[in-house]
């Protein structure tokens, strides 16, 4: 199986054991780069943004001005060098992990300015094939050869991006070697290159039915270089999502989205969620927990898988201990959320101890939640008989059970029943009161 950054941690040579097996993996197969076909519209769009967008329409607007003048062919080679080299600072920037363009430089023209030349010799060199093909051989071979160069163009013009060497990029063994290397990625590469090529003949039909010849020279200009930038992205991305296994990762700025988390242990627990082993990862988070009882964010994440997989021992155990202790450090909202979503799997779910649960009932019926309030407080006197609060619990009680339920006789009976239990507790004063009132609403009611 193939891991993620997340997972291993690519920058080391050592070797390492499976996160889910245990055993030595024989090698660490890292995909965690979305791959080429998933980000076709960013292709599309990246000859859009502003300073490509800006150097094409500067180009354009030269090419325009000095097509009519006499010396207007070299600066049209001018052009041609300057947007290659363009192309090329592309491809080489995606290839790193610049998904975005960067800000136009003067040294993306002024440096490494043999690499237009060299990506000419390379066409040069596949136009000489073809030709002594054409001469010695029938058309038939001539056919087999174009389909061969234009499958293995684009394998040479990325060498020359990886490894800036022009005959790397006419060897055969590396060529071959790098089709290998980046497969089936490889094949749907080929097949956008040609729909783009295609599609590039299809605008080029088009734009001569339809604009003035006068024009038709500048725009064809501005869509093949459009064309160009897509497809050179393309492969640029391709050189990206393969640079380990091509041998350049040193180069390869990290992105953040992908960025390799150091924590080995929570690459192991991410690992065990993947793969759907989610009693390991219980087990491993709550060994954590034990190490660690203060982290909350542990504590939140188990909650979470608990909930996920409805977990209801789980949730008895861990969650009702995570929400005492948000109790204890005084955050309310937060504890009524995890008490919430428990009693949404168990609906008989309580917490330890009288005073937890006893403050929970309160702030349940504060939230609007007085039927878990009812829930949570129900035998209270039978589980925890010593409890001091029990009076002021069961007042709730009657409240909950006139305000809410408009159960006036089961209010009442619990109020007697604290009147006689406990007739010296501090809570007796506001228990004879909220009974008075109940025996008004009575009288008030009767026959007059």
């Amino acid at each position: 199986m193939d891991f993620c950054h997340q997972c291993l941690n690519s920058s080391t040579d050592e070797d390492a054991a499976c996160p889910v097996c245990g055993e030595m993996m024989p090698a660490q197969g890292i995909r965690s780069i979305a791959p080429l076909w998933s980000r076709i519209s960013r292709f599309f769009l990246y000859p859009l943004h502003l300073p490509p967008l800006l150097l094409m329409l500067a180009l354009l607007t030269v090419n325009f001005i000095v097509s009519a003048n006499i010396l207007g062919f070299l600066v049209q080679m001018l052009i041609f060098v300057v947007f290659t080299k363009y192309a090329h600072v592309v491809m080489s920037s995606i290839a790193v992990g610049r998904m975005k363009p960067e800000r136009l430089q003067w040294s993306m023209f002024s440096e490494n300015l043999e690499i237009p030349f060299k990506l000419l010799f390379v066409t040069f060199c596949y136009g000489l094939f073809n030709t002594l093909v054409r001469n010695n051989a029938n058309d038939t071979a001539l056919s087999l050869s174009l389909l061969l160069s234009s499958f293995l163009f684009p394998a040479s013009i990325m060498l020359v991006a990886s490894s800036k060497h022009f005959l790397r990029a006419i060897n055969p063994l590396a060529i071959a070697g790098l089709i290998k290397t980046v497969g089936l990625s490889y094949i749907i590469l080929f097949a956008f290159l040609g729909l783009l090529v295609t599609g590039l003949l299809a605008a080029w039909k088009l734009l001569l039915l339809s604009i003035p010849v006068h024009l038709f020279f500048s725009v064809i200009v501005l869509v093949i270089m459009y064309f160009v930038l897509v497809m050179f992205s393309m492969m640029g991305y391709v050189l990206y999502q393969f640079h380990r296994r091509l041998g350049y990762a040193d180069d390869v700025i990290q992105d953040p989205e992908e960025a390799m988390d150091e924590k080995e242990d929570e690459r192991n627990l991410d690992i065990l969620l993947q793969e759907g082993k989610y009693t390991e990862a219980v087990s491993w988070l709550a060994g954590a927990i034990k190490l660690t009882p203060n982290d909350f964010a542990l504590r939140e994440r188990l909650h979470r898988i608990l909930c996920s997989i409805e977990d209801k021992n789980g949730l008895k155990t861990y969650s009702a201990d995570y929400i005492v202790r948000l109790l204890l450090l005084g955050k309310p909202s937060e504890a009524i959320r995890i008490y919430v979503e428990c009693h949404k799997l168990i609906s008989g779910f309580k917490l330890k101890g009288a005073k937890h649960r006893h403050e929970m009932a309160r702030l349940l019926v504060g939230s609007g939640q007085s039927r878990a309030a009812l829930s949570l407080l129900n035998d209270l006197h039978r589980d925890y008989p010593s409890y001091d609060g029990i009076p002021s619990a069961y007042l709730l009680v009657a409240r909950i059970m006139f305000e809410y339920f408009s159960h006036e006789d089961k209010a009442r009976k619990i109020l007697e029943y604290l009147m006689h239990k406990y007739p010296n507790h501090p809570s007796r004063v506001k228990t004879q009161s909220y009974l008075g009132m109940l025996n008004n609403i009575s009288s008030h009611r009767a026959p007059g």
